[in-house]
């Protein structure tokens, strides 16, 4: 088993002397709420990704909950209208979002909330919790007075935290049939509406390769997640021919019964396979 690598200065920052430990339960329970999602995909029964989609949705937020029940300075706070509670770690907000479902998108080009437009939420959240951006920052009134005092509640919701409490991003990649393919996390500020963000930090968070679950094929490569690969033509077994002793009869017959390499199989046309 390798070692665990030592934790960042970033880390150390943030949580202290509990850095690795913390680190440590974030990738356990995002790698537990992919696995949940996973179950769920195969025992649905449909190939429609649904069932994967919104088991992770909300498994992804119960399981950060629960990995740190047991640690001291951990908070939680379910937003006004919100469905999910949010972990605060050590005056650390967590915030997971899965930002590809393969490895062809570089997390340097995350965005945030897939192809909709982020939440009010998250731009409260960003504003309130995230680094000091170097833009201007995206506008919460929408317009709609109905809106705005929605959002209004959101904010006065999360004025119980602490000043100085911290954003931190954790950006996963994932797929129903892989599993968790890559995992990060760090700090970032929002740019537009359509959730692309600008990293201040970001590092990888190592994580265990999960088992198979649900039916899915077990990962043999190098890397977390790999597909099994197709077995090499020759690696299976060699075939063995038959091999038939002749009659006496032909042996002292041979010039009636000259010996024959393969059986004669009668041939049956196209149409007498269909019955017709």
């Amino acid at each position: 088993m390798h070692a665990e690598p030592p934790p960042s200065r970033w880390s150390s920052d943030r949580f202290g002397e509990g850095a690795v430990p913390v680190r440590r339960a974030v990738a356990e329970a995002v790698l537990e709420a992919i696995e949940n999602a996973r179950d769920a995909q195969g025992s649905s029964g449909t190939d429609k990704q649904h069932p994967f989609g919104f088991t992770l949705m909300a498994r992804k937020f119960e399981t950060l909950g629960r990995s740190f029940t047991d640690m001291p300075g951990v908070t939680t706070i379910r937003p006004t209208g919100s469905m999910h509670e949010l972990t605060v770690v050590s005056g650390n907000l967590l915030f997971p979002f899965e930002f590809a479902k393969d490895r062809s998108t570089n997390v340097m080009k995350a965005q945030i909330g897939g192809t909709a437009k982020v939440s009010g939420l998250l731009k409260i959240l960003f504003r309130r919790f995230g680094p000091e951006p170097s833009m201007v920052q995206l506008a919460l009134d929408t317009g709609d007075d109905g809106e705005t005092r929605r959002l209004e509640a959101v904010a006065t919701s999360l004025a119980r935290l602490p000043e100085g409490t911290r954003l931190v991003l954790i950006a996963y990649a994932c797929n129903s049939q892989a599993g968790l393919l890559e995992l990060w996390w760090g700090e970032a500020e929002l740019l537009d509406e359509h959730g692309r963000i600008r990293w201040v930090h970001c590092e990888e968070i190592p994580f265990r390769k999960a088992p198979p679950s649900g039916g899915q094929l077990p990962g043999t490569g190098s890397g977390p997640g790999d597909l099994p690969s197709s077995p090499k033509f020759d690696e299976g077994p060699m075939p063995t021919p038959p091999l038939n002793a002749r009659p006496a009869v032909e042996v002292k017959n041979q010039d009636a019964f000259p010996p024959r390499t393969e059986t004669e199989t009668p041939t049956q046309g196209v149409a007498d396979d269909e019955g017709h």
